[in-house]
């Protein structure tokens, strides 16, 4: 199963529906899956090996995602923020490779040999070009569909691997297909080399949801596009959500988005204060705290918003914990807390988490799986599930 699939069930089911927004331009379902055709079939007759991507958030993106499912190359993108040093390591990596990036981020890079750089303006101008029309996906559900460079706190970055497989096993049990209403947005500002960026895109497209792309995180502008955009979803990082709330608390504006139904966050603990903060400046906005790893192809755990209600609102300090933790794992996943020895532990008893389920990829390029002969992958996250089945995170 190729993740592309999901881009040509929304095409076909909604062709005129609007897919992405960037910038006041848009593309509908039909205009992206002929840009992903198009885009594909340029990387495949360039010969490249990987299809990378160093810029932010723009149309661009959604395009190169599914792009490389066409061209049947894994998509790479980086972090535009690392040092030119750890750019041209990364880069080196790569080569040969058709690379979309900005070119203030390029600038002064000494370049591999192989590597095809085109700008984002030119990217999207060539992918107005028709198809080959027996265009297909290429990649095989076993094929590498995305790999992205770990931060690299020890030694030099990994490069996590995510298959096909592993990536729809995730949409495929968490989204129902069209899900999403008419008028349902989501407003994305995680940068695109985050998983959650990237899920972010697949599940959107699956659920048939028009995405709304933020290139670079301002509060204002954030809070601005859920008003003009009528976002009713939005996903973002503590620190996001925590200026946010500061930038209102400092203006003492209100939030004003009537239309936003939703706020999921992830990616980091999540102050308390802050969450706390939220719900009273969103009171009608529902919380999901979303605890996933890029090696578990986004999510594993959710604390959804009727558990963020009844928590908030109750006195008994027990009931109230539980916004401090990140939920219950989800359906299509398992979740196992072993003490250094490996040995499983019951409840409230701390270790490591362990996870396992089909989304679980676990595998890094050169090294390969770090799950055990049964299918767990050691998340190297430390925390405990309480009697109830809530997981909590205790650091590293």
């Amino acid at each position: 199963m190729n993740i592309a699939m999901a881009l040509e069930m929304a095409a076909e089911a909604f062709p005129d529906r609007i897919a992405v927004t960037s910038g006041g331009a848009s593309m509908t379902y039909a205009a992206l899956l002929s840009a992903a055709r198009s885009a594909g079939a340029m990387i495949r007759d360039s010969g490249c090996r990987y299809l990378g991507l160093l810029d932010i958030n723009s149309l661009a993106v959604p395009v190169a995602v599914f792009a490389s499912a066409y061209a049947g190359v894994p998509y790479v993108p980086m972090n535009y923020r690392l040092t030119k040093p750890e750019l041209e390591e990364l880069l080196g990596r790569i080569a040969p490779a058709f690379l979309i990036a900005d070119p203030a981020y390029i600038d002064g890079l000494s370049m591999p040999r192989g590597m095809r750089v085109t700008a984002r303006t030119e990217f999207l101008d060539l992918v107005r070009a028709p198809a080959p029309a027996d265009m297909m996906p290429a990649g095989e559900p076993h094929d590498t569909a995305i790999q992205l460079f770990t931060s690299g706190t020890t030694g030099k970055p990994k490069a996590a691997i995510l298959r096909h497989e592993h990536l729809m096993s995730y949409i495929l049990g968490t989204i129902d297909f069209g899900a999403a209403a008419d008028d349902d947005a989501v407003l994305i500002s995680v940068p695109p080399y985050h998983i959650a960026g990237i899920s972010a895109v697949l599940s959107s497209t699956y659920a048939c949801r028009r995405m709304v792309q933020l290139p670079n995180f301002e509060a204002a502008e954030w809070l601005e596009l859920c008003r003009n955009e009528h976002v009713t979803n939005a996903f973002v990082v503590p620190t996001v959500l925590s200026r946010v709330i500061d930038h209102l608390t400092t203006t003492g504006e209100r939030p004003r988005c009537p239309a936003l139904k939703a706020i999921a966050y992830g990616g980091g603990k999540m102050p308390l204060s802050v969450i706390e903060r939220a719900m009273a400046l969103f009171p009608e906005t529902g919380a999901t705290n979303a605890y996933g790893l890029t090696e578990t192809s986004s999510t594993i755990a959710i604390l959804d918003p009727d558990d963020h209600r009844s928590a908030i609102a109750d006195s008994d300090p027990a009931v109230r914990k539980r916004l401090t933790s990140v939920g219950k794992p989800i359906a299509t996943v398992e979740v196992e807390i072993r003490d250094d020895s490996g040995k499983a532990v019951a409840a409230n008893q701390h270790g490591e988490i362990f996870v396992r389920g089909g989304q679980v990829a676990g595998e890094y390029l050169g090294m390969g799986s770090m799950r055990d002969a049964d299918g767990w992958f050691p998340t190297r996250d430390r925390g405990y599930l309480d009697q109830f089945g809530y997981l909590y995170l205790e650091g590293r």
